[in-house]
């Protein structure tokens, strides 16, 4: 008798789908959306942890970091450091090293546009090791200070500027208020060393600062033949023991040590990310493995309407491990038609991922990070394919074929064969309590991102031109920086008056107004309100509200007006100013609704939460007005969030938002207009993200879609496998018990005595996995803080038990049915 597995079985395997289509959709949606979830994780975990740098030999790229053990964190090296180690270091051939620098690049018609140039010495181009396609990559002589400002710039920029000219070298490009000459062309795709299309020589002189008090810079080297990680290591440690006793002052706790390359750049710590982000991954592993422990459960209650098929098999010579190989090939076939689908789930998410992240990062998504289904990937999909069809597949085959059935399926389905075993039934309780567990959480998640998903501004954001202001030379020059970042601002305050006065002189303006943040991107901060207890976003040691500083013009702009006590009076807007206009949801949030002007609030800070940097610690602030709630969602007025308002000093907070609103014509239109006058004013002045209103909500919406949808598809998938798993219980109740049924119906037991008996033990069940789900769903909000559910457990809670109860009945009621359609002689006869 043929032992082995061949294609016969596949076939079979795939008959069962289709025969068996309940099941199929069941059991195939909730792999299916396991497999994505957990094939785009270990996609995006790769990328972040481990990716492949598309240059040669780039496993012998890293980078090197500062530990500093007095704060237990890693830190950036200074100039200082660097210019010690270059001179220093034997493990590596060439050490680079990079700062980032914002500036405008302005066009031959005088707008501009903000650019992110890598500021980098000579031998950062001989760590790539990629020759230039046209001219020359930075020499040692272009550091020098005084040397002619020159560039090397990206393929794309090649193309978009100078239209791919084969005579661009020598030719100028103006960044700021400073010209430079290209003297190279970098090839297709070179982006190094993070997402960088333009590359300028790094001129810092670390004889400019005083000791500890240099810049910080990107450090990164390859490591020379034969050199392992663990000897370059040694090295560094070395020199850091040296350094620490010649400059204790700043160095006495201060060790180097060796990173991944892309780690610092992404803002990774290799003490605790990877750890977090694999227990992440092995979390959603246990995700496809309670969804395939559901679907074992059916497969399971299937065989009892198999019970003559295995019978003849069994009797013509087929041994167990034979059958037991045969349904395992049938939960392989299904649980590689969920991964194929998992597949096809998971690459449009991370195509939409990795368009997210095109739109997000500044410059782009780095060179090396693709996010797509790699060859990796698909192998660990392969692999969670074949645990699938073990656990849905071999474990119930194993039950199925024991002893205790061998000898009953001889009875050729007479009813009493199978048992409905304890390990089953406790695996029913733990299936309904899973669900109540995660639905709350999930539920909550769902409907409160597609809140915000949906939300309308509540004013005509289609009329604004938003945009970030910005301006060139952030990083001190020298090491009196106080006195330099004092002129700095009032030179920033007096170009952010002028910018606004020019915008307001232009006709097709009616509108400018400048602010920390506009309304709906403003950061959050915990207060506290003087003798108040609201029942908003509090946490143990305040209120959590968004605030901003704002100028005169916001409120009459963005159509807020004032509803109790007054706005900003030209007296207000003084950096000694204490005035502060609240939202009517903080009103509500943290007042009760009651009066609020005159009220106190101040900022608390915590270890982990610092106060804002553009307020004192402590400091009282006096609510003088209340205005409406922006932006007005479409959410219910008690679920706006509490907001602050302060009076915004020129120069006072940098960078700043401005708000332009747009009379004649679309916001988009007038974009260019925005960065001719911007540029006019100072070639050094940056404009950021200039974008209509309306797009920026829509683009933020992006994100909180994708989730809605995928929290939506595994809450789905959740409830029908709950009830696909109640289904088959009463299912496998009902054969079970025909015997039982048929003699009760010919003893005349009414049809309600029936239903009852089938229903009792299907309601205890349930009543236990509502009763362990429910507890589980408090303790874990509990042990979030109540972030899980924002406060709302004590509605979805009750909720969700109910449902889980109702969808539980419902997937009772056909079993239920057919247990009355039972003949009592056919009963009888069967057994």
């Amino acid at each position: 008798m043929r032992t082995g597995i061949s294609w016969l079985d596949f076939k079979l395997g795939a008959r069962m789908l289709v025969k068996y289509p309940a099941l199929t959709l069941v059991g195939g949606l909730g792999m299916a959306v396991a497999i994505a979830i957990g094939a785009a994780l270990f996609d995006v975990i790769q990328a972040y942890l481990d990716p492949t740098i598309p240059l040669d030999q780039g496993e012998r790229i890293v980078a090197i970091q500062s530990w500093d053990a007095a704060r237990g964190h890693r830190t950036h090296p200074s100039l200082h450091d660097f210019a010690a180690w270059k001179d220093e270091v034997r493990s590596f051939e060439p050490l680079g090293a990079f700062q980032p620098h914002w500036r405008n690049l302005v066009a031959a018609d005088g707008q501009a546009e903000p650019v992110q140039v890598a500021e980098m010495n000579a031998a950062g181009f001989r760590v790539a090791r990629v020759p230039p396609l046209l001219g020359r990559p930075l020499t040692a002589d272009d550091e020098r200070k005084g040397a002619p400002p020159v560039l090397v710039i990206a393929w794309d920029v090649w193309q978009t500027r100078f239209a791919g000219d084969p005579h661009v070298l020598g030719r100028t490009l103006q960044l700021g208020d400073q010209r430079y000459t290209v003297v190279g062309v970098m090839p297709k795709g070179f982006a190094f060393p993070m997402n960088h299309h333009l590359w300028a020589a790094m001129r810092e002189d670390p004889a400019d600062y005083a000791e500890g008090k240099s810049p910080p810079v990107f450090v990164f080297g390859r490591m020379a033949q034969g050199v392992t990680p663990e000897r370059a290591q040694a090295e560094l440690t070395a020199i850091g023991a040296r350094t620490a006793v010649t400059a204790p002052g700043t160095h006495e706790r201060l060790q180097p040590r060796i990173v991944p390359y892309t780690y610092p750049l992404l803002g990774l710590d290799d003490d605790g990310d990877p750890a977090e982000m694999h227990m992440m991954q092995f979390m959603v592993s246990l995700l496809l493995v309670v969804v395939c422990a559901n679907v074992a459960i059916l497969v399971y209650a299937r065989t009892v309407t198999r019970q003559g098929e295995i019978t003849v098999r069994s009797a013509l010579g087929a041994s167990r491990r034979r059958i037991v190989a045969q349904l395992f090939v049938e939960a392989l076939v299904l649980s590689a038609a969920a991964a194929a689908v998992g597949l096809v789930l998971a690459a449009v998410g991370l195509k939409q991922a990795h368009e997210l992240m095109l739109q997000e990062m500044a410059g782009g998504a780095p060179f090396w990070m693709k996010l797509h289904l790699s060859s990796t990937t698909v192998i660990y999909v392969a692999g969670l394919t074949v645990l699938a069809a073990v656990i849905a597949g071999v474990l119930p085959a194993v039950q199925a074929t024991g002893q205790q059935l061998q000898s009953s399926l001889r009875q050729l389905g007479g009813g009493t064969g199978l048992r409905l075993g304890k390990t089953w039934t406790a695996l029913i309780i733990l299936q309904v309590a899973f669900a109540v567990a995660v639905l709350p959480a999930a539920v909550f998640t769902v409907w409160d991102s597609v809140r915000h998903a949906t939300f309308q501004a509540g004013f005509a954001a289609d009329q604004f031109l938003s945009a970030t202001v910005a301006m060139d030379g952030e990083l001190p020059p020298s090491a009196e920086a106080r006195q330099y970042q004092a002129d700095y601002s009032a030179r920033f305050a007096g170009y952010q008056a002028e910018l606004v006065r020019r915008l307001k002189a232009d006709p097709g303006v009616t509108a400018v107004t400048v602010a920390l943040a506009l309304p709906g991107s403003e950061p959050k901060s915990l207060v506290e309100v003087d003798g108040a207890k609201g029942a908003g976003a509090e946490t143990a040691t305040g209120h959590q509200a968004r605030r901003s500083r704002v100028d005169a013009e916001f409120f009459g702009a963005f159509d807020a007006p004032v509803l109790s006590g007054r706005g900003f009076y030209e007296g207000d807007f003084n950096a000694a100013s204490t005035a502060v206009v609240v939202n009517r949801a903080f009103v509500k949030q943290f007042l009760g609704g009651g009066n609020a002007v005159g009220r106190r609030v101040r900022y608390v800070s915590t270890r982990d939460e610092p106060p804002p940097p553009d307020v004192e610690d402590g400091r009282w602030y006096e609510i003088v007005g209340v205005v409406r709630d922006l932006p007005a969602t479409a959410m219910e007025p008690g679920d706006v969030e509490a907001r602050m308002y302060h009076p915004l000093v020129p120069g006072q907070v940098y960078p700043v938002s401005i708000g332009v609103k747009v009379g004649r014509g679309s916001p988009a239109a007038f974009a260019g207009r925005l960065r001719e006058v911007a540029t006019a004013l100072d070639p050094a002045l940056r404009l950021h993200d200039v974008l209509p209103l309306d797009e920026v909500y829509r683009k933020s919406q992006v994100a909180t879609r994708l989730t809605a949808w995928a929290l939506a598809l595994v809450t789905l998938s959740v409830l029908l496998l709950s009830a696909a798993g109640i289904y088959a219980l009463m299912s496998f109740t009902v054969a079970q018990r025909r015997r039982e049924i048929g003699i009760r119906s010919a003893l005349g037991a009414h049809p309600r005595q029936i239903v009852g008996a089938i229903f009792s033990r299907a309601v205890v069940q349930l009543a236990a996995g509502v009763v362990v789900g429910a507890v589980v769903a408090a303790l874990l909000d509990l042990g979030s803080g109540g972030t899980l559910m924002q406060g709302h457990a004590a509605v979805l809670l009750p909720v969700v038990g109910v449902l889980m109860l109702l969808v539980g009945l419902l997937a009772a009621v056909i079993p239920a049915r057919r247990g009355l359609r039972i003949e009592p002689t056919e009963a009888l006869r069967a057994a």
